[in-house]
């Protein structure tokens, strides 16, 4: 597993996500990427000057802060393990842009979180992470979140 991909969308996940894939990528000399999916603007002019600006002011905000704490999650990964990181925050859907991500990194792995009840009983069900499943085409490990 040389190319290892995170996927957070919490950032209270982060830590079980993180030393699952670095158990993985000490064995296996890889390399984690960090990724944070985050909501896209509208690219239409017209339909973002229909919204409030306030909406796009906190969507701003909150990608700055997503991308400052996945950053100092892989700077963590790198200085303290000694494991070759890098954080990314990427606009647009969930499941098209981790597809486009594991893609264009030559992911080898997909490290994502499920809650009870949660990712077992969507596999069966009409839902993202089943579409996500078959887009891939690569292991999904599914790390059981814990609070």
């Amino acid at each position: 597993m040389k190319n290892i991909l995170v996927a957070i969308s919490q950032p209270e996940d982060a830590q079980q996500l993180i030393a699952q894939a670095a158990k993985i990528a000490q064995d296996t000399g890889g390399k984690i990427w960090i990724v944070h999916v985050s909501e896209a603007d509208p690219d239409d002019f017209l339909a973002r000057e229909a919204g409030p600006q306030f909406v796009y002011e906190k969507r701003a905000e909150t990608r700055k802060k997503a991308k400052a704490f996945v950053e100092d999650r892989a700077r963590e990964i790198s200085t303290g393990l000694g494991i070759p990181a890098e954080g990314l925050v990427i606009q647009g859907t969930v499941a098209k842009t981790l597809k486009e991500t594991v893609e264009k990194y030559q992911i080898d792995l997909v490290v994502a979180g499920h809650r009870k009840k949660d990712f077992l009983y969507n596999i069966f069900t009409a839902n993202r992470k089943k579409d996500l499943l078959d887009e891939l085409k690569i292991p999904l490990l599914a790390v059981p979140l814990q609070h």
